[in-house]
């Protein structure tokens, strides 16, 4: 007698562990994007786009995710993390410290850094050193932001919501420089603002780009391994040269 409510109790136990397995399996993923944070996310004409729409339309494929990509703008990505409202993120979000204290992040998919840009004909600022009096502009709530404000003797620092609100001060001569992501700077350089600004300088500060998630998660050892199977059999160098015309100089993992 004992066996069998043993048995019936084993096979009730792997039964309920089969079903959630497979509501695991076919739940559709939430997935916070930047909606304006060119080439790696944003949403044009009512379709999401982007260097970091595609590596995870394969990270996703690769993992057996189903998801929907949610736009919101940056300052709502960790909040929306912490509530639940979204299961993952990706958005260009630099790995720090006081981020991990508060998220989980996969291994990095991207090394970047900030840049100083500054309008074509400035003739005052070649390098970090040549800031000091100067305003400054970028973008809230990012680390080119706190970057920015460590910088002594600057005038002013000031941010805001959308970075194409910094790129027009600099271009209306209401500030002097931005500092931000160096691909969406020389995006902008190549496009809106081309002959109007500039990049001046070398790389300020190093920083690599991870998909983030709740604490609590339990997609990002599924999320690492796809980053690796999409590294190795050459599609993520695909998707790189797609959106920016080169190869990577380093690779998810080295």
């Amino acid at each position: 007698m004992k066996d069998a409510i043993s048995k019936s109790i084993g096979y009730l136990l792997l039964s309920v562990a089969v079903l959630l397995t497979g509501c695991n399996q076919n739940k559709v993923l939430k997935v916070g994007m930047e909606s304006n944070f060119r080439p790696f996310t944003y949403t044009e004409g009512g379709e999401n786009k982007g260097f970091e729409v595609e590596l995870w339309k394969e990270i996703a494929q690769k993992a057996g995710m189903r998801y929907e990509l949610v736009p919101m703008e940056s300052r709502e990505l960790s909040p929306a993390l912490k509530s639940g409202k979204v299961d993952l993120v990706i958005a260009g979000m630099t790995v720090n410290k006081a981020r991990k204290d508060e998220l989980a992040f996969s291994d990095p998919y991207f090394q970047t850094g900030l840049v100083m840009l500054t309008a074509q004909d400035n003739t005052d600022i070649r390098n970090k050193d040549d800031l000091k009096g100067k305003t400054v502009v970028t973008k809230l709530d990012t680390t080119a932001y706190a970057f920015a404000g460590a910088i002594p003797n600057l005038k002013e620092v000031k941010g805001y919501p959308d970075i194409n609100q910094a790129y027009e001060d600099v271009i209306a001569k209401k500030a002097d420089c931005v500092i931000f992501d160096e691909r969406n700077v020389r995006e902008y350089m190549q496009n809106a603002g081309n002959g109007k600004v500039k990049v001046v300088g070398e790389v300020l500060n190093k920083e690599s780009y991870a998909i983030a998630a709740n604490k609590k998660n339990k997609y990002i050892g599924s999320v690492n391994s796809a980053i690796a199977d999409v590294t190795k059999n050459g599609t993520y160098e695909s998707v790189y040269m797609k959106w920016f015309g080169d190869k990577p100089k380093k690779l998810p993992g080295e």
